[in-house]
């Protein structure tokens, strides 16, 4: 044995070019699958960083918990780390310029909710003691006061009351609401903290958080209590037990981190990612087994003639198995290693560039990517190519092992020269001529190597085309949880006249850090006239649902929600010449025309296509306001233009029973003169939406909105949020999706390319005696070039036939799976197929011109003496 040994480990040497083109082909195999796996791994903990920084560490919380019960949630087993946290009440902020936020929220903390829930301490430190706070930012920047550190102030605490009922920190301010105090207390500032995520912009109190000492609680007291689960995965059964041993009065789970956990209450998002995640598995096994198994496949066929010569001088089947077993054995000593190490330095310079790119942080909490190197997901790939090579070796082996020592000498196993067989067509010979007639029946000669070479292309197109295919699906789903948005800041003058509002607004836009801005109105109507075939797709299916009996009115036509939106004469000139329209044609109110924003985007759930309407359709529109016996105003609205893209400030509709019209002033203003009085006031409310110029002072600019507010001395309410955060974050998530989704379809196409190249040129290299025999039978170089040519075309033709309608049917079974957590139209990828044919050909053609161009200087003598490569 230790002979046969020591011949395997000869005859790959001798055999250079086989060793390292197979040894190639473990280590991409071994790369792709470590690869894929790192990548995966690494981009899902840049996610659970992000969360963990703005939405907190924390998996479940559980409120209103009367602090003698809080052992049963501190002390249980399931717990692992528990957080106190008590909402003290509001206070108010007496000298504050602020009038739309004119309270302190006060919340207090335990050291542990400090570490765990989500504060970003900007400067300063954490309250350690009773009596210590920190503040929002926000009160600095908005409301005139200053606050600094070690400084101490007293507040009356107490809570928001409207008519009797109590007001929370999500409900907007009333005119009505009053402050009821029951406790005064006096703190220190002891640091500045970040505006926290659920802190909403249009919320009414500004965040302040005190240190809780827990000895102060009484038995009675009702705290808060967030946990850090031993097994997170048992999150959404084991916290409703938890609640209701406790008496807690309501549970809410930190969904954010728990989603990029895996963990989900969402059937169709569970669905979507399992279904997602074993297409791509399998897809990725398979692409690994073809590229290992063809490498072997190839070269041990080849070999046959050597294994029938060592059977002849007594060597056993057994002994010819394990021959081959101990080759492969060896070749995986050597790749495996290597591989793993590619696949994981590779992401890692990956990840390294991209951090740089993004200048060290993903996000704006310093979240970055990481390697994340799972030492499980590397035993798991090492054993899974182990598997694979031992599976390629097997196969091949044992069909060698079968044959007679005559046969494999003689070689006549795998090539039956049968006439039916190698017939081809006479229009083969008319097209192509006697060198395409040859490339045609020396593919047909030898099936098994033809089909490996065929497998390896057919599966490389399949990989193709569903990867893309997952990518474009990737951006959609992301486009849908993450709609764009355009502006930087939202402006709402409240409580004052409509006429003071616009003279405001305008005066704004006249700073220059303005660089575009709308004025957004909305008319709220209903058409109660549709046909079923005037309703998009989605919402025809929609109607076949229990739910779907909303749009039905009762004389069996269908009902569906118009908002018409102004937005200003300046932004709508500039969109209508966008859309190369006319702004006279929508500006006459006797024949009222709009422009059909035909999209919708549900956030987090669909992207659709409301109506089946084109361009000079009309419906009937009716003033749902109007009450008691007032005859509702009614009017005729003619589709100008059909569209998907937005005017500046204005956003998709999202929600499933309307869609938005954009109209021009006047046609707004005519049309408002004759609604109902509560559909009045309603179109009366006008925000604006601005758009900044680059590298501006924020803060500057928000001391100028303020100073044009005081120096026009309208009163009302001032409202003005700064979304830069939030838009910064969409943005910044939506472009580590792309790189992640581009970075995944980059790896699988340069394995799929490698793929192609190491079977082709295996395959060109492995045939060098019957090129020269063929040479030396008169072949010219033209006509061997021609025949090379021809076989390529004849892989490329077969491969795209079988290969374009598999990468079809993954791509509809990969929509399907996402489409149970977002709904958007199937598409066919003709662009990644058109790709996807081109690069096939350009592929097989450089691969086999430069395999055979190796072979065209070689003596014809030498290649038919020389049995190894």
């Amino acid at each position: 044995m230790n002979v046969l040994r020591k011949l395997t480990g000869q005859n790959l040497k001798l055999n250079r070019k086989r060793t390292i083109v197979t040894i190639i082909g473990i280590i991409l195999s071994a790369a792709m699958v470590t690869g894929v796996a790192t990548l995966v791994a690494s981009f899902q903990d840049l996610f659970i960083q992000s969360a963990k920084m703005t939405d907190g560490s924390h998996h479940a919380s559980f409120y209103g918990v009367p602090y003698e019960n809080s052992k049963y949630i501190q002390d249980h087993a399931y717990t692992q780390t528990a957080m106190l946290s008590k909402d003290l009440g509001f206070a108010r902020l007496e000298s504050s310029e602020s009038v739309a936020k004119p309270y302190w929220m006060i919340k207090s903390y335990d050291a542990e909710s400090f570490e765990h829930l989500p504060v970003t301490l900007k400067e300063g430190r954490f309250p350690e003691r009773e009596g210590e706070i920190v503040i929002s930012e926000g009160v600095l920047y908005d409301t005139g006061m200053e606050y600094k550190i070690g400084e101490s102030f007293s507040v009356d605490i107490g809570e928001r009351v409207d008519q009797g009922e109590f007001l929370t920190q999500q409900e907007p301010l009333s005119e009505t609401e009053e402050l009821e105090t029951f406790t005064t207390e006096t703190y220190t500032v002891t640091g500045i903290i970040t505006r926290p995520r659920f802190e909403a912009y249009d919320a009414p109190g500004y965040t302040a958080i005190a240190y809780l000492d827990e000895s102060r609680l009484s038995a009675e007291d009702k705290v808060n209590i967030s946990i850090v689960a031993v097994d997170p995965e048992r999150i959404f059964d084991q916290a409703p037990e938890l609640a209701e041993v406790a008496e807690a009065e309501e549970i809410s789970y930190n969904n954010e981190l728990l989603k990029w956990m895996g963990i989900t209450q969402n059937e169709g998002t569970l669905k979507a990612m399992r279904s997602v995640g074993l297409i791509i598995l399998l897809l990725v096994v398979t692409g690994s087994v073809t590229v290992i198994y063809n490498a072997f496949a190839i070269s041990v066929n080849e070999r046959k003639k050597q294994f029938g010569m060592l059977a002849s001088v007594g060597a056993t089947k057994k002994q010819i198995r394990k021959m081959v077993f101990w080759e492969g054995f060896l070749l995986g000593l050597i790749a495996i290693p290597i591989g793993v190490s590619a696949g994981v330095a590779g992401i890692g310079i990956t990840l390294k560039v991209v951090n740089q790119l993004m200048r060290g942080s993903v996000f704006n909490t310093g979240a970055s990517l990481r390697l994340i190197i799972s030492y499980e997901t590397i035993a798991v790939s090492v054993l899974f190519i182990a598997l694979t090579i031992f599976l390629s070796v097997y196969l091949p082996a044992r069909r060698a092992a079968k044959v007679s020592p005559i046969e494999a000498i003689r070689q006549t196993q795998d090539i039956h020269v049968k006439q039916k067989t190698l017939k081809t067509s006479r229009l083969t010979r008319l097209l192509f001529g006697i060198e395409g007639e040859l490339a045609l029946k020396n593919l047909k000669r030898n099936k098994r190597r033809y089909r490996a070479t065929l497998f390896s292309l057919l599966i490389s197109i399949v990989l193709y085309i569903s990867f893309s295919s997952f990518m474009t699906y990737g951006f959609i789903s992301s486009d849908i949880y993450y709609q764009d948005v355009a502006h930087d800041f939202e402006i709402e003058k409240q409580d004052v006249s409509t006429e003071e509002a616009v003279e405001f607004y305008n005066q704004v836009a006249r700073l220059d850090e303005v660089e575009r801005y709308s004025l957004v109105r909305n008319i709220f109507s209903e058409a109660v006239e549709l046909e079923r075939k005037q309703l998009g797709d989605y919402l025809r299916g929609y109607l076949d649902k229990e739910e779907g009996e909303v749009l039905r009115t009762a004389d069996g036509g269908y009902r569906l929600g118009f908002s018409l939106i102004a937005v200003g004469e300046e932004e709508f000139a500039a969109y209508a010449r966008e859309l190369g329209l006319e702004v006279a044609d929508y500006t006459n109110s006797e024949q009222i025309r709009g422009i059909l924003i035909n999209r919708n985007v549900i956030p987090g759930t669909a992207d659709y296509t409301p109506l089946n309407m084109k361009a000079g359709e009309k419906v009937t529109l009716t003033d749902p306001a109007a009450q008691g016996n007032e005859t509702p105003f009614e009017y005729t609205l003619e589709i100008g233009a059909v569209t998907e893209q937005l005017p500046f400030g204005v956003q998709y509709a999202q929600f499933l029973e309307s869609v938005n019209v954009i109209v021009s002033e006047t046609v707004f203003d005519d049309l408002c003169a004759q609604l109902s009085a509560p559909s009045q006031e309603t179109a009366q409310h006008i925000r604006m939406f601005a758009g900044l110029q680059e590298d501006v002072d924020r803060q500057q600019f928000k001391e100028h909105v303020k100073a044009i507010d005081a120096r026009l001395h309208s009163g009302g309410h001032l409202m003005m949020f700064d979304i830069e955060e939030f838009v910064n974050e969409i943005k910044n998530t939506k472009t580590m999706i792309s790189i992640f989704l581009y970075g995944f379809v980059a790896l699988i196409t340069l394995i799929g390319v490698t793929n192609i190249f190491n079977t082709i040129s295996t395959n060109v290299a492995l045939r060098r005696r019957e090129f020269a025999m063929l040479k030396s039978v008169g072949l010219t170089p033209a006509g061997f070039n021609k025949m090379i040519n021809y076989e390529s075309i004849f892989y490329g033709l077969k491969a795209l036939l079988y290969g374009l309608p598999l990468g079809i049917l993954v791509n509809v079974l990969m929509y399907r799976s996402v489409n149970h957590a977002f709904d958007f139209a199937f598409a066919i990828p003709w662009k990644e197929m058109i790709i996807c044919i081109i690069g096939v050909f350009v592929i097989v053609f450089i691969t086999m011109l430069h395999a055979s161009s190796r072979l065209k200087k070689e003596n014809i003598g030498d290649a038919l003496r020389e049995e190894n490569l």
